[in-house]
């Protein structure tokens, strides 16, 4: 029976000589894999263009072979992008996006909410002008909520430090790998409850990436070395 559903791309890798393999990450049936043969003939050239990472689709299949390597039967671009590709800060966020996503969804089943959430935030990062420096930040904390691992609201003055073994405000500060600083763990807190007008200063900014990331890894061994990361670094410097 052929279905049809939203879809944005996680993925896709060459296959033998003239194929792609297509991950991707649909509304109604989770993560799911396509090849395409001959996907740089004449007859398909228009397909590569609407395989961009997290490009937001409506694909149709067969889904009598769920979970296993399918054949797209249609494949159109419901909403197209219009600044992000010109445009360095949205095009490096997107990047960073991508490859946390394709970790993070590599096997996952259907999950509204979360489409709904990276759909929202993909359209948001095209049409908005100003970006906010800590966006990622707040897009991975948004995610933790939905992925059911979101950091516990606990600060106080006895809860002052984050600790990522305990998903929690703690006492006691151990070490910079289980542990974020003082000032960063107020700016965790104050974006967790989305209390931060203004965006920390880079350095902070840079600290709560790679102790997001940290915490990432914990709860999902899949995550390895985001490569895009020491980019976004550099162009949200300011």
């Amino acid at each position: 029976m052929f279905v049809t559903t939203k879809a944005t791309v996680l993925h896709k890798t060459k296959y033998a000589d003239s194929g792609i393999i297509v991950k991707v990450f649909t509304e109604a049936y989770g993560t799911q894999t396509f090849i395409i043969k001959n996907a740089f003939s004449a007859k398909n050239k228009h397909l590569l263009p609407l395989l961009a990472p997290l490009s937001l689709l409506e694909i149709q299949f067969d889904d009598r072979k769920l979970n296993q390597l399918m054949y797209l039967k249609e494949v159109s671009c419901y909403r197209q992008y219009t600044h992000i590709p010109f445009d360095i800060v949205k095009s490096s966020l997107l990047m960073f996006y991508g490859e946390l996503l394709y970790r993070l969804l590599y096997e996952y089943g259907e999950d509204r909410q979360l489409y709904a959430f990276i759909e929202h935030r993909m359209m948001q990062l095209d049409d908005t002008m100003d970006i906010r420096p800590d966006t990622h930040i707040d897009f991975m904390l948004k995610m933790s909520q939905i992925l059911g691992f979101a950091p516990v609201s606990n600060f106080d003055n006895d809860h002052q430090i984050f600790s990522i073994p305990q998903s929690s405000f703690v006492r006691n500060w151990v070490d910079e790998e289980q542990n974020f600083s003082p000032v960063a763990s107020k700016v965790l807190f104050n974006m967790i409850n989305d209390t931060m007008p203004q965006p920390a200063p880079k350095v902070i900014r840079n600290e709560l990436l790679h102790g997001m990331l940290r915490y990432f890894k914990h709860h999902n061994e899949h995550i390895g070395k985001i490569e895009s990361v020491s980019i976004l670094a550099d162009i949200l410097a300011h």
